[in-house]
């Protein structure tokens, strides 16, 4: 932000006569004079703050009708060549070479920075954007520097939408949280308003529907320049036409071409959308999106508890890679282990620490998803309910807007959950934790301290992600520059260098994919103007009900945090001594059969004295025992000798739903769950494919499974490619062959030939929301990380996921004809 054009605005808004009179009992004050309240603040004085140039009310007209009318002539120009000549622009710029585009963006912008982000540089190098400095463009323009503009898509998208829409749709974007009005005529576009000429100024400016003198000016300066930039690459793209043959009038309106997006077609990207949205036109909020991408990671959540409970091979490899993520991993300065990795009779201790955090963060993120899903269709029910009275020139709807203000408060709070498994996890992971070292272990407490070690060899890329990490960890630095602009940089990095994706394990791009959500949909909340420019002042003045309603949601979070995890809940959960050895993925024999159906019953063993646990807590709400009472565990059947050419049956239902074994261990406990929040919900009939779950009665699951026996299916033919992903992800097993990895590529075409759009969000998470399908729900599924290639086992379990969600089995895909 510059600040002489902060003091200006303070001093202009506070203390010009113009704005109105200033009454003060203070005699030593002249309010006629801006600068003697500054003098008193002591501005001006050596060590303080220079005095800042104080613009009148004249001086401020004079140059916003000035700069105003440069602004619309030059979109009537650039909006008359793209009009007239877009078409041939797009196809002379792909065609050009990275010296032939450098060559035109510098000579309409010379010295145009050449690294992405010119001011996040500037920033992490301490360079203030002071009217002056040598780095002030580079705050003003991070967007216009060569790393983004050579690339094919970049320049063309910012003609698009800058030739072909008015100045004022985006003013907002140019400066975050201004909005200018509407008409196109220079006396009103950027026109100075006195407080004392309009009785609607104050509100204009407290509402942000309006916009402070120093910030006016700063966003006509900052369009001005881009505007110039736009002509000037047109003329020099276009160098063979005439200037009158440039400004003259349009001749004859050619058809917009096809978008250059690289989303407009195939497989989209949130990256490839943050990239190209400083050169779009602003979006609008998407309140379906919000609702498809929380249900996904609410079903994403639910089904990882699942398989926690259900598959032990799922069970051991999640408890080891949270292992691996401790920071007890991490050697002290002394070169010495922390004592729980060390000694050998306190490894219990680490285990328990493991599965406390690993049970515990299961079912909270069940609840942050429910949560934030619950309020998104609240917000979409109370739209359809305002619907009339939601209007840009009003504010919204009281209810409305506080149901916005609440969502967005819960946004901001339940951030802090996965920033929290982050910062616990990402330093002590196996490829950065080399970079780290620990205080010496007070044993005294618990706490660790983690340093960065400073005799590293210099390396560009991995010094970027750990700034990038450890200003997520601070929330001064992180409040400066926005999360989503933290994630945007981060997922860029990682994309973009093969050395920072190589320090991302796959668990910190897990835990970075749920952090991202969130940031979506904060970002999707910004995009609500002009009332979202509105939220944050309302935000404090209803603080005290934002914060009683969240605390409601917390409830849940604190019973789970009471959970104990004891030495026998410790042994029975362990990962050691081969406990949970389960060989889905080799030959089906005697032998393998046994040791599957050992691990299962050990799993279980764990289970129910773990759920002994969450129960006398008050653990489990209803939002989990109706997950826990619509399914059934799938469990290895006893070995039988086949005959010749006999297939085997893969797994088979327990006799009784899960549901069922709880509700013994909640009667038998002294401590139950509260009668109101364990009640079960009424039963509904589930749907497949809606966001409707199974409730959770005594006849939910009989009743879901004869649903199931007559729910028809259609039948997919599909090329030899995509066939043999379904084959492996479905496949039954047998005592004579063996299905082996999918390539994710693969598996994105199978799930493309099956009617679904694909969307890589960031982390490692993508989603895939079906488009010629008679259903809704999206789904979320996880990149493999670093090889690219899916494990049998894990395609086993994306088998059953995707016959719980869609009700898909193996026989539903034939090779086409």
């Amino acid at each position: 932000m510059d600040l002489a054009y902060g003091r200006r605005v303070m001093d202009e808004i506070m203390n010009n006569p113009a704005y109105g009179p200033s009454e003060s009992d203070d005699d030593d004050v002249d309010t006629s004079d801006p600068l003697c309240w500054l003098k008193r603040a002591g501005l001006g004085t050596p060590g303080a703050l220079p005095l800042p140039q104080v613009l009148s009310p004249h001086e401020v007209r004079s140059q916003s009708l000035s700069i105003s009318q440069e602004i619309l002539d030059l979109w009537r120009m650039l909006h008359s060549i793209v009009a007239n000549w877009e078409a041939t622009m797009q196809k002379r710029w792909l065609k050009k070479n990275k010296e032939q585009r450098k060559k035109i963006l510098l000579g309409a912008w010379p010295g145009m920075p050449t690294i992405h982000r010119p001011d996040f540089d500037a920033f992490k190098k301490k360079s203030m954007p002071t009217s002056g400095s040598s780095r002030r463009p580079d705050y003003l323009w991070p967007h216009i520097n060569q790393e983004d503009l050579l690339k094919a898509k970049s320049l063309p998208l910012l003609l698009n939408s800058r030739g072909r829409h008015p100045p004022a749709g985006f003013a907002t974007a140019d400066r975050e949280s201004f909005r200018f009005g509407v008409t196109d005529t220079p006396k009103t576009y950027g026109e100075l308003i006195a407080w004392k000429d309009n009785p609607d100024a104050f509100e204009w400016l407290v509402s942000q529907r309006g916009f402070q003198p120093g910030d006016g000016l700063l966003v006509l300066e900052v369009q001005a320049r881009l505007y110039r930039f736009c002509v000037d690459c047109c003329k020099n793209i276009l160098h063979e036409k005439s200037v009158e043959e440039l400004e003259g009038t349009i001749v004859s309106v050619e058809p917009e071409p096809a978008s250059v997006s690289g989303n407009e077609s195939g497989v989209a990207s949130l990256a490839a959308a943050a990239a190209e949205a400083p050169y779009r036109l602003p979006m609008n909020l998407n309140q379906d999106r919000l609702k498809s991408m929380l249900a996904a990671k609410l079903e994403d959540a639910e089904d990882h508890l699942w398989a926690l409970r259900e598959d032990p091979g799922y069970f051991a490899a999640q408890l080891a890679d949270a292992k691996e993520h401790r920071q007890e991993q991490i050697s002290d300065r002394r070169g010495h282990k922390h004592p729980v990795i060390e000694d050998r009779l306190k490894t219990s201790t680490l285990w328990q620490r493991v599965i406390g955090n690993s049970v515990a963060n299961a079912y909270v993120n069940i609840e942050i998803w429910n949560t934030l899903l619950g309020q998104v269709v609240k917000l979409q029910a109370l739209k359809e309910k305002h619907n009339k009275d939601i209007s840009p020139g009003k504010d919204l709807p009281e209810e409305y807007a506080m149901a916005f203000y609440k969502f967005m408060h819960h946004l901001v709070q339940l951030s802090k959950a996965p920033i929290g498994v982050l910062k616990l996890g990402v330093f002590g992971s196996p490829p950065l934790r080399t970079f780290f070292l620990r205080d010496p272990q007070d044993p005294g407490n618990t706490i660790i301290r983690l340093r960065r070690k400073g005799n590293l060899p210099k390396n560009k890329v991995r010094d970027e992600l750990l700034w990038l990490l450890e200003t997520l960890f601070d929330e001064d630095r992180l409040i400066l520059l926005n999360l989503g602009i933290l994630m945007d940089e981060l997922d860029r990095l990682v994309e973009s260098e093969p050395t920072a994706k190589e320090l991302v394990s796959s668990w910190v791009a897990d835990k970075i994919s749920d952090l991202a959500v969130i940031s979506q949909c904060i970002q999707q909340i910004k995009l609500y103007q002009p009332w979202a420019a509105l939220f944050e002042n309302r935000m404090v003045e209803n603080e005290d009900v934002l914060n009683e309603d969240y605390a409601t949601t917390q409830r849940p979070f604190a019973a789970i945090s009471k959970i104990t995890i004891s030495n026998s809940i410790t042994s029975l959960g362990a990962p050691s001594d081969s406990r949970f050895y389960y060989p889905i993925d080799k030959r089906r024999t005697r032998e393998n059969t046994e040791s599957m159906r050992t691990a299962e019953k050990n799993l279980d063993d764990f289970w129910r004295a773990m759920d002994a646990e969450l129960i006398s807590k008050g653990a489990v709400t209803s939002r989990t025992r109706t997950l826990l009472d619509g399914r059934l565990l799938q469990r290895t059947p006893e070995w039988i000798e086949p005959s010749k050419g006999q297939k085997l049956e893969a797994v088979s239902a327990l006799p009784r739903p899960l549901a069922e074994q709880m509700l013994h261990l909640e009667r038998s406990t002294e401590s139950t769950l509260d009668k109101g929040s364990s009640t079960a919900p009424k039963n509904k009939t589930k749907t497949r494919g809606t966001s409707e779950r199974a409730t959770a009665d005594g006849d939910a699951v009989p009743q879901q499974m004869e649903q199931l026996k007559v729910d028809q299916q259609p039948e997919f033919q599909i090329d030899k490619r995509a066939h043999k992903v379904f084959k492996t992800i479905f496949f039954t097993p047998s005592t004579s062959s063996q299905p082996g990895e999918i390539a994710w590529g693969d598996f994105l075409h199978a799930i493309g030939s099956a009617g679904f759009s694909i969307e890589k969000l960031y982390g490692s998470a993508w989603q895939f929301t079906p488009t010629k399908l008679d259903v809704e729900r999206a789904i979320h599924f996880h990149e493999p990380h670093p090889s690219g290639k899916i494990p049998f086992a894990w395609a086993r379990r994306i088998g059953r996921r995707l016959s719980k969600t869609y009700g898909w089995n193996g026989g539903m895909f034939v090779l086409e004809i």
